[in-house]
């Protein structure tokens, strides 16, 4: 090579790819620093048997460190380890213990904790219960066992709190706050009677991430947390803005000079939100929102009355962020029956649900892997269940790569352990290599091969310490092959989640949530009285099941991708309008009783007709013939009263019919 060309690799390579290089490894540094920390400190502590600890106490921190420093979460995940630990404990005292506990409490922990939305959430607290099995231990060590576990999460509390106060700056509703700017861009585009379709495009990835965020806030029987319930409200203001510039904004609209200079005053207003999120000048915020709303408004009927329902939404927001503690739970944001892990028990034996079949899945592999170690008593036995519970995943699909992954990696790690313990022979030297493994292990992704490879190789090292070096890595790759047939079997033939089967779950799961969304608006118009919270939950997952199908689509035909890429986004904007009715009739509970609810009522049930048709159709593949919306403003009525009312429940029917047109087009295509 010439020295130019060298010259220009090592430019290309000083330039590019040396700060991601890093960038990477200051993301890892912290994570890194506790486990050498916990494993070093437990070591010299407590002893070499314990060590196994610091692989999910570290898991802890890397899973946490990223998030606010909140203590009520940390102390729930400390009884739940507790109570995980004292599960392996028994687990460990027979035969007999192994199998039962094998299959309770793997099933009890995926149930509880997982969803489909957050499938791993289980894996902690499973891969405590797995590892800690690995040493089975005495009565009598039982006590040290525990204060092992209580110095390893007070350590990870102390580093996830210097972290949060001096590393990590904490996240003030980010999202929120990038949103709001988005927003005070529209605004101030629109005064100027420029194109915003730009930033109307950036809203529903926003919006998207922020019902993960509050889906992410919810517990055992509450909806979500005060942090939750914020990002909830600010994803309604966004999810109301994305549909008044769709559909109120004539293309090209030219404001008058007062209309121009209200859209400035309120693009103001949500800039001065923006900048005093978590500041105390929020009542004067609501006062000034206060006056924007009683003031003239908008010229035209129909964009005033629109805007108002988003100014409400947003002194409600407003009056939320002064009233709620971010990281306390909504009492009041009942989780519904069907969602409530613990009055929904008879769901958990539903061999359709995504949870359950994953949940038998891992609880049998489990009671056959540790069944196989109190059985047969070989040595090192417990690496065929700890391998098989790494490799078996929620997915069928990811299971597979985690088995090509982990016995590609197990081969480069037995390969790699055997070069280095023919150079180095001593207990510094050992424990060197098992720092340098620590490194790189946290440094590359979760998902690659080469993680294997450095997992293998810290583990080689440590069975080093009882057994001859060539034994280590015969048993090694032995129990690894014996765990992946067993885990490519289990995916293969008892109850595996395949990522074909959820596409066509999630599909049909639309469609019910819109059903449900809109039985609930029917039963407002009717009785007057309606379970609000069935609304939000139904909303969040709405929007989280839509992401998922989007997720599905790369693998797809071409095709399929275009269908459901159009597909999507008309149903969103079912679920913005039933939404917005829903809102605008419980702000108006005189308009109960009265011909405009009755109408409301009429126009509602057919749509649930349209709906249950146009899901036969999508779901089975079978075109079904719709009612004639052609008609529909006719058929509603004009209801005078309120321009924007009336806009919402025809675009509801007209949004079906586009649904409907489209799914014959995919027929007649």
């Amino acid at each position: 090579m010439s020295g130019s060309k060298r010259a220009a690799a090592w430019a290309e390579f000083t330039q590019k790819k040396l700060p991601s290089i890093r960038a990477k490894w200051a993301a890892a540094l912290p994570t890194i620093l506790v486990s050498l920390t916990l494993l070093f400190s437990i070591w010299g502590i407590f002893g070499v048997r314990y060590v196994v600890m610091t692989s999910f106490l570290t898991l802890v921190f890397r899973t946490r460190h990223r998030q606010d420093f909140r203590p009520r979460e940390l102390v729930r995940t400390a009884v739940m380890m507790a109570a995980v630990c004292l599960a392996a404990f028994a687990a460990g005292q027979g035969l007999w213990w192994a199998l039962a506990l094998n299959l309770v409490v793997p099933f009890v922990l995926v149930y509880l904790l997982s969803s489909k939305f957050s499938p791993k959430a289980y894996f902690v607290y499973g891969m405590e219960f797995v590892f800690l099995q690995l040493m089975p231990i005495t009565p009598a060590q039982l006590p040290v066992q525990l204060a092992v576990l209580a110095y390893g999460l007070t350590v990870v509390t102390a580093a996830l709190w210097i972290h949060a106060k001096i590393i990590h700056r904490r996240r003030h509703f980010g999202t929120v706050r990038k949103g709001m700017d988005n927003l005070c861009t529209q605004l101030e585009k629109l005064a100027r009677g420029e194109d915003v379709s730009a930033e109307h495009a950036a809203l529903p990835p926003m919006m998207i991430h922020m019902t993960q965020v509050i889906y992410g806030s919810r517990g055992y029987t509450y909806l979500a947390n005060g942090y939750g319930k914020v990002n909830y409200l600010f994803m309604l203001l966004f999810q109301r803005f994305y549909y008044f510039t769709d559909h109120f904004v004539p293309r090209g609209w030219q404001p008058g000079e007062e209309d121009a200079a209200w859209l400035l005053q309120l693009a103001e207003l949500f800039r001065r939100a923006e900048r005093e999120l978590n500041g105390p000048e929020h009542p004067e915020l609501r006062r000034r929102l206060n006056q924007l709303r009683t003031g003239p408004g908008l010229s035209d009927g129909q964009q005033n009355e629109a805007m108002g329902e988003i100014l409400r939404v947003f002194g409600a927001a407003l009056e939320t962020l002064e009233q709620v503690h971010p990281a306390r739970p909504l009492k009041d944001w009942k989780l519904p029956g069907d969602q409530n892990k613990v009055k929904g028990v008879r769901y958990a034996f539903g061999l359709d649900q995504f949870t359950t079949r994953f949940a038998v899945r891992l609880s049998a592999v489990l009671c056959l892997g540790f069944g196989f170690v109190w059985l047969t008593g070989l040595e090192h036995a417990y690496w065929y269940p700890m391998t098989a519970f790494l490799m078996l995943m929620p997915y069928a699909e990811e299971s597979r790569m985690k088995i090509g992954n982990r016995i590609l990696g197990t081969l480069g790690g037995a390969v790699v352990s055997i070069l280095l313990m023919s150079l180095f022979h001593t207990m510094p030297e050992y424990i060197a290599i098992m720092a340098v493994m620590t490194c790189f292990m946290y440094y590359v992704p979760v998902t690659s091969w080469t993680m294997t490879v450095y997992s293998t190789c810290y583990g080689m090292t440590l069975a080093q310490l009882r057994l001859g070096l060539m034994e280590s890595v015969e048993l090694r790759l032995a129990y690894v092959a014996l765990a992946a047939l067993t885990a490519a079997l289990a995916n293969r033939f008892l109850l595996p989640n395949t990522a074909g089967r959820e596409f066509r779950k999630s599909v049909e799961e639309l469609f019910e949530l819109d059903l449900s969304l809109l039985g609930q608006v029917r039963e407002y118009c009717r009785t007057g009285s309606q379970d609000l919270n069935q609304m939000r939950d139904r909303l969040v997952r709405s929007h989280l099941v839509e992401n998922e199908i989007k997720s599905s689509l790369k693998g797809m035909s071409k095709a399929e991708q275009e269908f459901y890429s159009q597909m999507l986004p008309m149903n969103r904007q079912l679920v913005s309008e039933l939404e917005q009715i829903n809102a605008y009739l419980r702000s108006r509970p005189q308009l109960l009783g009265t011909g405009h609810s009755r109408m409301a009522a009429e126009v509602l049930d057919n749509l649930e007709d349209a709906i249950l048709r146009i899901k036969l159709s999508y779901t089975k593949n079978e075109l079904v013939p719709f009612f004639d919306t052609g008609r529909s403003p006719q058929a509603f009525g004009r209801l005078e009263e309120s321009l924007y009312f009336n806009t919402l429940a025809v675009n509801c029917l007209q949004t079906l019919r586009q649904m409907n047109e489209l799914l014959e087009s995919k027929a007649s295509g």
